[in-house]
């Protein structure tokens, strides 16, 4: 019998190579191809997302005239453009 190991390899395997597939023409994408390594490798964002996920919500707070909640501050403050 083969161990649990294996089976969770093969699971991450298979998700990981589903999200490629979803995201493989887009910009930013969830993860990519190593061809040296030859295996999928994902992208995290980084602590720098959390930075800016804050920072725009100080902008947004800080808006007099505006009503935003939650999560409003995608609107105002470009976080994609910023964390890539």
């Amino acid at each position: 019998m083969k161990s649990n190991g294996y089976f969770r390899s093969k699971e991450r395997y298979k998700r990981l190579k589903n999200l490629y597939e979803e995201t493989k023409h887009s910009y930013g994408s969830g993860v990519w191809y190593d061809n040296e390594k030859k295996r999928f490798i994902r992208a995290y964002r980084g602590s720098r997302s959390k930075y800016l996920k804050q920072r725009g919500n100080r902008r947004v707070r800080r808006m007099k005239d505006e009503d935003l909640s939650n999560g409003q501050y995608k609107k105002v403050f470009d976080y994609w453009w910023e964390l890539y």
